[in-house]
């Protein structure tokens, strides 16, 4: 059974978990935090690890009115992040793009629009990926689609392209603007070794993750955690594909 959300990252999955459980699909607790219940072989969301290592990504930037205060915690607090950016705003934000990449900090494809349309997915990863290298002159590797929707086909486009589909583990939810308490609860209190954080620095607004994300920090160092960037985090063991759900 397939199912895809078509919808905003991190729309509650309780009805669908549900459907799944009374048609006798196994759904594992872990797994409802991804962005889809359809699950798909070569689609990255966490890393197989007894490390305790995380990766802090953030998506829908460069934004000028939040990116800079998030680059200021970053580099106050001495972690590095992938941004998955959106090419539209890497065009309209050149130097604050470079700032990323300048300060470490690893860039990924997060399509141009933010269109939830599939089939415009793997046309707008190519001309996001013309406008990075054109500005930092680099080719990226990860990808992510808006809303995380994922599909047979998209998935060998983006394959095709030469790219990881990498979709998240934790999800911050701060797109619902829960306040800083709340983001750093979903983020802290689900962390595991291994997980790939959702957070965002564009799109909205996004004070609260800006608040959030210090402590943030501080609180998953307290308990033992580092981060790195999805490459980073890679290396630690080679990053678990989805599986598919299996009726049983």
């Amino acid at each position: 059974m397939r199912i895809v959300i078509l919808s905003r990252k991190g729309l509650y999955l309780s009805i669908m978990v549900l459907g799944l459980v009374l048609l006798g699909v196994s759904v594992r607790t872990m797994d409802w935090a991804l962005p889809s219940i359809a699950k798909h072989p070569g689609t990255y969301y966490l890393v197989q690890t007894e490390e305790k290592v995380l990766a802090l990504t953030f998506d829908d930037g460069p934004d000028p009115l939040f990116t800079g205060d998030v680059l200021d915690v970053l580099k106050e607090k001495n972690v590095k992040a992938t941004f998955f950016v959106l090419g539209m705003n890497a065009q309209d934000n050149p130097e604050l793009l470079k700032r990323i990449s300048e300060e470490g900090h690893e860039i990924a494809n997060h399509g141009y629009s933010h269109s939830y349309t599939p089939s415009k997915f793997v046309p707008e990863l190519t001309r996001t990926d013309e406008v990075l290298n054109e500005l930092l002159q680099k080719r990226t590797t990860y990808y992510r689609p808006p809303g995380g929707i994922i599909s047979e086909s998209v998935l060998a486009g983006v394959k095709e392209k030469g790219h990881t589909l990498t979709l998240w583990s934790i999800d911050s939810k701060d797109w619902q603007n829960p306040g800083p308490s709340r983001i750093i609860q979903n983020v802290v209190m689900n962390s595991f070794p291994g997980g790939i954080i959702l957070l965002h620095d564009g799109g909205e607004r996004r004070e609260q993750t800006i608040r959030a994300l210090g402590p943030i920090i501080d609180r998953l160092r307290e308990q033992g955690y580092r981060f790195g960037t999805v490459s980073e985090l890679r290396n630690f063991e080679s990053v678990r594909p989805v599986q598919k759900s299996n009726p049983r």
